[in-house]
């Protein structure tokens, strides 16, 4: 069921608690937020914005160089977030995977490095837009 986030948050929440590997895909920016809850001795999950692939066999083969001592995985599940990374936190979903990573032996402080890099992308993209630099377009002609 939607809300007035336009996704099924609960949903979501289940695919963080439960997926292996996932990625989301955000609606105003082109990178991805990938997430592995994988773990083998002393290697531990791992939390990283990437680039946008093409196809999926493209994404595992990403996944397989990032991860070199993982076998590939059964799948990976990704899902569009239609709004904003504040919007993210807000609807506790980010909360759901800083919880589930740190559970796992993830740092704090990568949490909120990639975090911020998040944010950072975001409102890089909120910039081109306004200026209407590609791929956007303004609607006010430069009075210049």
């Amino acid at each position: 069921m939607e809300n007035e986030y336009g996704i099924d948050v609960q949903e979501v929440l289940g695919v963080i608690g439960s997926a292996e590997v996932f990625v989301i895909m955000f609606q105003h920016f082109e990178r991805r937020l990938l997430v592995d809850t994988r773990t083998a001795g002393s290697e531990g999950p791992m939390i990283r914005v990437v680039e946008r692939v093409r196809n999926a066999d493209e994404r595992f083969r990403d996944l397989r160089r990032l991860r070199p001592r993982f076998p590939a995985p059964e799948r990976i599940v990704a899902f569009q977030w239609p709004r904003s990374v504040k919007t993210l936190m807000a609807a506790g979903v980010w909360e759901a995977i800083e919880d589930r990573l740190r559970s796992l032996g993830c740092g704090e402080w990568t949490c909120r490095a990639v975090l911020g890099e998040l944010e950072r992308e975001e409102l890089s993209e909120e910039r081109k837009a306004i200026r209407g630099d590609e791929p956007w377009r303004t609607l006010w002609a430069d009075s210049a």
